[in-house]
């Protein structure tokens, strides 16, 4: 690392909070990050977490909380649980999509911001429903999917359309290996498409919180792999993995954003040193560079450097220069 763990400030978390699975929206010199909490003690993890946490920085060091951005609400679709979502900017407006369970409903939210500090969801329900069947090709034939959670907008449009990735799956296809993710694009960011299925490996069961973005003409997608009722023999083999629940950060490559996305190289991303992390966004860091942001140990992780191989393997080796500050 390019500085002792003993030297670097703690990792982030508001005071009493856990975290998990961070997004982020950069607005000029200030970063925003976006992340699930609920306090360290006391809260129901089978709800989820209990609202989203917003904070600012301007070196990816050191953070600034500003409290819960969003919550579910009593007596509107979304009002049992709050997760996973993302940022883009259209019409003047920032745009966040977050995973919303309801009593009733559930399946992505939208809300608005001016500012990236007051929110306002929009709708009387999700934009795309969790129980919904899509289809789209994989491989020359039709996958019928439905959306899981995690919804990723690309942060800017291409071709004109505003693109959204999803954790999703296979409806015909066992459990353990259904897993894949989806692409869905739309003009307003309210009305949604089928777009394309743009990983399925077919080892999965799931591929959560993905996020595609392009570097030297090759696009890649991160996403979690997560197994939690079996583990198809092929992804033992390549792995070494046997057993339930089995989590494992991955890093696909693609010709375009619609991919397909396949591994090559060495796909299974690691950070030699760190502490255990899974979920990962990688996005500008101070200087120009490339900067990969995980969850560890219920924390915002110090800014990781970001690089690659020859082979188009994402290699993440060490921290960001720790800044000098008066």
């Amino acid at each position: 690392m390019s500085a002792s763990a003993r030297d670097l400030p703690p990792m982030f978390a508001p005071p009493g909070m856990n975290t998990n699975d961070n997004w982020f929206a950069v607005d000029g010199e200030v970063t925003h990050a976006f992340f699930l909490q609920r306090p360290w003690h006391g809260g129901d993890a089978a709800t989820g977490f209990p609202n989203v946490g917003h904070a600012t920085s301007r070196d990816l060091w050191h953070w600034e909380d500003h409290g819960t951005a969003l919550f579910p609400i009593r007596g509107s679709w979304n009002d049992i649980s709050i997760a996973t979502g993302s940022i883009a900017r259209h019409d003047g407006k920032w745009w966040m999509a977050y995973t919303g369970r309801g009593s009733k409903v559930s399946g992505v939210g939208m809300a608005v911001s001016d500012d990236l500090f007051r929110w306002e969801k929009v709708g009387d329900g999700p934009v795309v429903p969790c129980a919904q069947v899509y289809e789209a090709d994989w491989g020359g034939r039709p996958v019928r999917w439905v959306f899981l959670a995690d919804p990723y907008l690309y942060p800017e449009p291409v071709d004109g359309w505003y693109w959204m990735a999803l954790n999703s799956c296979d409806v015909d296809a066992p459990v353990p290996e259904a897993g894949c993710v989806t692409l869905m694009r739309s003009r307003d960011m309210m009305n949604w498409e089928s777009a394309a299925v743009m990983a399925y490996p077919k080892w999965f069961e799931r591929l959560e919180t993905p996020q595609m973005w392009e570097h030297a003409g090759r696009w890649y997608l991160y996403f979690g792999g997560a197994h939690d009722e079996g583990i198809p023999a092929v992804y033992s083999e390549m792995t070494g993995i046997t057993r339930i629940p089995a989590r494992i950060n991955a890093v696909f490559v693609g010709d375009r954003l619609e991919g397909p996305y396949r591994p090559a190289g060495d796909w299974k991303l690691d950070i030699p040193g760190a502490p255990w992390w899974y979920i990962a966004k990688v996005l500008p860091g101070p200087g120009g560079r490339e900067a990969m942001i995980v969850t560890a140990q219920g924390r915002i992780s110090w800014p990781y450097a970001v690089s690659y191989a020859e082979d188009g393997s994402v290699v993440v080796d060490g921290t960001l220069p720790y800044p000098e500050r008066d």
